[in-house]
């Protein structure tokens, strides 16, 4: 018996625990060449790095300060009045932001969904369209009985709001779903705090807090 099977649905966190090569935000990033090949043209290569910079800055802040639920959309975030324009500098973000699963990890969810439900629980900053795509492209979203992005509802973890709207979405008892992400305070404690198991994924071996995850794994892979 693996600890997976104590449980009859897994809730999954994204960037971090299933994804990879995710949130590209820094110098070396040329945002005017993404905003340009999502079909931007009005704003100078300076003015799109410069709204990038300002409105992450603003909402990174948002992120550690709270209040975590609501939390404002990201266009709240953008000094941008022209609507086309935050929409582009909005799917610009989502760009870098957005991650990619394996081909490895893509089987191994493949071969969990023949054994449990599936849900995600993702924290995402810009809105959800991008991702949204990417989940269809890869086959991913057919895995998952539900997928709750923060952007969409309007509060990140560790809101109780966003794992109850998970559970629901499952239709299944706390006790009954473990939950695996790599944020400690986010994942672990948010998960915990509504009655649900727990795994960290870390490279740590002991949690730096009062809530100890049920396991600590290096990678997801592990639990199978």
């Amino acid at each position: 018996m693996t600890f997976l099977s104590r449980f009859e649905a897994v809730l999954f966190d994204l960037n971090g625990t299933l994804s990879t090569d995710f949130d590209r935000f820094n110098r070396c990033q040329d945002y005017h060449r993404t905003y340009s090949r999502l079909g931007g043209t009005a704003l100078s290569p300076a003015a799109v790095t410069e709204a990038v910079e300002a409105s992450l800055g603003r909402c990174l802040q948002r992120y550690e300060d709270g209040p975590w639920d609501p939390f404002p959309d990201y266009g709240e975030f953008l000094d941008m009045d022209d609507p086309d324009q935050r929409r582009l500098l909005e799917d610009t973000v989502a760009e870098h932001e957005l991650g990619s699963v394996s081909a490895e990890r893509l089987s191994w969810l493949k071969t969990l969904a023949g054994t449990h439900r599936l849900g995600l629980v993702s924290d995402v900053w810009a809105p959800g369209r991008r991702l949204r795509s990417y989940l269809s492209r890869s086959e991913l979203a057919g895995l998952f009985d539900v997928i709750i992005l923060s952007s969409e509802v309007g509060a990140v973890k560790p809101s109780a709001r966003v794992f109850a709207l998970a559970l629901a979405g499952l239709g299944a008892n706390p006790e009954s779903v473990v939950f695996i992400g790599d944020s400690y305070r986010r994942d672990v404690e948010g998960a915990a705090a509504c009655g649900m198991a727990t795994v960290w994924v870390s490279e740590e071996r002991a949690a730096p807090g009062t809530v100890a995850p049920d396991r600590i794994v290096a990678r997801v892979e592990e639990l199978l």
